[in-house]
């Protein structure tokens, strides 16, 4: 599986997060602090200051060009390129009081969702007169909310949530969507589905009848909406877990999260995990086998949780040399991830 791999800030300075513009022709990024910075051809461009503490998530909306950023600081901004001005940012009435830890746009980029340590989903949407982005809240959650996904048709939002909860509920905002789809009024549940840890990710198929997600306790979770009723398949693992998810197509799914190396699941008759993305060579020769490779890894952890040290090779092969902090959207069968070793990997699968 080919791979690009970029050393976008020092290592000791780390990437927090990052998204690409709609051309991929440009990356915006946080170097693990209150810096939004935009990259062209890997040089940087511009560099914004707005926030007051750590940028936490940012998504860019690849029609409208809009960048959105939330952070620790409570805040988020959505920056609107100006041909004379550069990046400038626009006021967004959050209404939280503790940090905004994820943000996506829909897919209409009519709004966008924040997820936060406050136990509420801020659904954001633009009010012309005042200019500025205003707030309703979804407030079902009974703690942090770690991850949001949007459903294909920006009516329905999924969120994953530290009280090991998956949601599924409805985000139709009067006077900003055209038509409802369903009757369900805003903020009520849909559906909810259950972990045995934090779940951590969230991710709809490109057609919204499948959604997974990820949770502490090393399982990643498949449910499929075209039959009617919900139905759920569990697939637990035994490498670190997951924290992302994304579809690459209806019958792939890659996560990445804690084990630096990102994990590729298909489906057949069923979902299943089918190997690991950054692949070992020996000497030219044939890839490692992903099965002793996850023994390999498995037994490297606990040696070091023994020992409380790490052998000098045991992971030098790796791209990424840190927890895989974001996963991104590239291209058909592209993802792109970063880490706190300051490289953005693009992997092509």
């Amino acid at each position: 599986m080919a791979s690009q791999v970029q050393q976008v800030v020092e290592a000791t300075v780390g990437v927090s997060c990052h998204a690409w513009s709609g051309d991929r022709k440009e990356v915006a990024l946080c170097p693990n602090n209150n810096e939004l910075r935009i990259l062209s051809g890997w040089k940087e461009k511009f560099k914004m200051d707005e926030h007051d503490m750590l940028i936490s998530a940012i998504d860019w909306h690849p029609e409208s060009n809009f960048i959105v950023t939330c952070s620790h600081d409570r805040n988020a901004f959505v920056w609107n390129y100006d041909e004379d001005e550069g990046w400038k940012p626009s006021l967004v009435i959050l209404r939280i009081e503790r940090a905004a830890l994820c943000v996506q746009w829909s897919p209409d980029g009519q709004k966008f969702a924040v997820g936060s340590s406050a136990k509420c989903i801020p659904v954001c949407y633009y009010e012309k007169d005042n200019n500025w982005w205003v707030s309703k809240m979804i407030k079902k959650h009974k703690s942090t909310v770690l991850s949001v996904a949007w459903h294909p048709n920006s009516q329905i939002l999924a969120s994953g949530s530290s009280d090991f909860k998956c949601r599924v509920f409805s985000a139709f905002v009067q006077g900003v969507d055209a038509t409802q789809l369903t009757t369900v009024a805003f903020g009520d549940t849909y559906a909810e589905f259950s972990a045995a840890g934090w779940v951590h990710g969230v991710a709809y198929s490109p057609s919204g009848d499948a959604l997974a997600f990820c949770g502490h306790d090393s399982s990643i979770h498949f449910v499929s909406f075209s039959g009617g009723e919900p139905v759920e398949q569990t697939i637990r693992f035994d490498f670190l877990p997951l924290t992302s998810l994304l579809f690459l197509s209806e019958t792939q799914v890659v996560g990445a999260g804690h084990d630096m190396n990102p994990a590729l699941f298909e489906k057949g008759a069923a979902w299943s995990f089918s190997a690991f993305v950054d692949k070992k060579t020996q000497d030219g020769g044939p890839k490692n086998d992903d099965a002793s490779d996850v023994k390999k890894r498995m037994a490297m952890w606990q040696a070091k949780d023994k020992t409380g040290q790490a052998s000098k090779d045991e992971a030098s092969w790796l791209k990424h040399q840190g927890p895989i902090t974001c996963l991104k959207p590239y291209g058909p069968k592209k993802f792109s991830t970063s880490a706190p070793d300051g490289k953005i990997v693009v992997w092509a699968v």
